[in-house]
């Protein structure tokens, strides 16, 4: 897709994720990092401006990425997909010589007998 200056950016979601983003990132270096220097949250900080402005941009190309009820909705759909499909599906047909993994699709060993 083009670039469309009309099309919407979700700043209050973008901001929202960038924060949740951001404190998770802080309560994992406060947990993990042994001495964490103060440049490190500005890092964060920085890295959270970095992924709404990028996001930001991507939003004006088109890309919407998916709420967590959408991909829930999404996934009940699929689920309950092969249910409607199974019941007016066609049954599979039966194996035939040349599809079958039975003893036919072995090498005959008289033919390799004549062949010495």
């Amino acid at each position: 897709m083009a670039w469309d200056a009309n099309r919407p950016v979700p700043w209050q979601r973008l901001l929202r994720e960038g924060a949740i983003f951001l404190v998770i990132g802080a309560l994992a270096m406060l947990f993990l990092v042994r001495h964490p220097k103060p440049s490190s949250f500005v890092g964060l900080l920085i890295g959270m401006m970095f992924y709404v402005g990028f996001v930001a941009v991507l939003s004006k190309f088109g890309y919407e990425r998916q709420s967590i009820r959408q991909a829930r909705e999404k996934r009940r759909a699929v689920a309950n997909a092969p249910v409607a499909a199974a019941q007016g599906a066609r049954a599979r047909p039966a194996p035939t010589r040349r599809t079958s993994t039975g003893p036919s699709q072995r090498p005959n060993r008289s033919t390799k007998k004549r062949r010495r």
